[in-house]
């Protein structure tokens, strides 16, 4: 654990202000929500993604959804990729300002012709992309990433609609 050097009084309402640096550098937003969490008499605070709670689940999906149409199937939360088909393990991949751009526009993105992409930030793809959010309360969880070097069928496209629809659904659960 890193010392900021910042000390905060809690006012008598039990409310501690997280300093205006810190929430930018972390990229906290206000009305994100964070996790608590303790170990003997430290406070430890968690940025909280609820798409993380599914990440056995979101694991099986993309390796479910690569078997049956053998494209690369990614998902994320806001920030970094949770699952990703072809990885026992994926260490924390943070999602590129461009694709951050693309997720806050609430919207399924198709792009049929190769195209050169940053989704993780210095990592770039030359392929055909499917974005679809993954919506619950009107807020975007994540996403669900389909890559390929051809253009996509009706059922590729029917198929990452429904794989977002099912993880918004265990959200909402």
């Amino acid at each position: 654990m890193k010392s900021t050097g910042i000390i905060r009084r809690i006012d008598n309402l039990g409310r501690i202000v997280i300093p205006k640096e810190i929430r930018k550098n972390l990229r906290i937003k206000n009305g994100e929500n964070l996790e608590i969490f303790i170990n003997q008499e430290d406070i430890i605070l968690k940025k909280y993604y609820q798409i993380d709670k599914l990440k056995y689940l979101s694991d099986e999906l993309t390796k479910s959804m690569y078997k049956i149409l053998k494209k690369d199937v990614m998902i994320t939360n806001n920030e970094a990729i949770l699952s990703i088909n072809d990885k026992e393990v994926v260490t924390f991949m943070e999602l590129s300002p461009t694709y951050l751009k693309l997720l806050e526009r609430h919207k399924e993105v198709i792009i049929e012709e190769k195209t050169k992409l940053e989704i993780t930030k210095g990592k770039f793809l030359e392929k055909c992309f499917i974005f679809e959010p993954i919506i619950n309360n009107g807020d975007v969880l994540g996403s669900i990433i389909m890559v390929s070097n051809e253009k996509f069928s009706i059922e590729e496209i029917i198929a990452i609609k429904i794989a977002a629809k099912f993880l918004e659904s265990y959200v909402e659960a």
